[in-house]
């Protein structure tokens, strides 16, 4: 499954202060973890929006690290890059 990178809402956004927040927050972390597989090397390299592994590098670690970037009011298309540069492992 591969969802095409979409320039998000620029801007800072408290994301813990209202329930809708957060499920844009998840569909936004949902978006960048489409376009990376774990980093794990321990899991088969699964994409990383599927992955619940909690290893080193791993998609615990990797979509924790998205969600931090995108509520600093980081773009969808600026985490994907970040992440690219962190981890590797980007499809497509």
């Amino acid at each position: 499954m591969v969802f095409a990178p979409v320039s998000g809402a620029g801007g800072s956004v408290d994301y813990k202060t209202n329930s809708g927040d957060k499920t844009a927050l998840e569909s936004r972390v949902k978006l960048v973890a489409a376009n990376s597989r774990c980093a794990c090397g321990k899991c088969g390299e699964l994409f990383l929006i599927d992955c619940t592994c909690d290893m080193p590098r791993g998609a615990k670690e990797g979509k924790d690290f998205i969600r931090k970037k995108l509520q600093q009011g980081l773009t969808v298309d600026q985490v994907i890059h970040l992440v690219d540069k962190a981890y590797g492992h980007r499809i497509g």
